[in-house]
């Protein structure tokens, strides 16, 4: 089992490598709008869906935020990069400013 573990990580390493070897600025910048893009959609659906919900939180409510918490969190490992984590942290810090009620 061990050694299909390896070749398995050796693939997705060698993967990485293509990946990052094979883009240049252009792609890198349209990743990084991507990537920014669909952090804003986030956001805005999460003020959308929860800005009536102040005081009239339930239970549902609490289940539907960590879901699309954990599928926000889930974004960063469709492109690994620090300065993506860095606008990931800043669009979380976003969320739980405009709704404590939910952290």
């Amino acid at each position: 089992m061990k050694d299909k573990e390896t070749v398995i990580q050796f693939e997705k390493d060698a993967s990485d490598l293509n990946l990052e070897l094979s883009l240049d600025s252009d792609d890198v910048n349209f990743i990084k709008h991507e990537f920014t893009q669909k952090l804003k959609w986030f956001e805005d659906e999460f003020d959308e869906l929860f800005a009536s919900k102040v005081h009239n939180i339930t239970e549902k409510d609490i289940e539907l935020v960590h879901e699309i918490l954990d599928q926000l969190s889930e974004t960063i490992n469709e492109y690994r990069d620090e300065d993506l984590l860095y606008e990931l942290v800043s669009t979380l810090n976003n969320i739980e400013r405009n709704h404590p009620e939910f952290f």
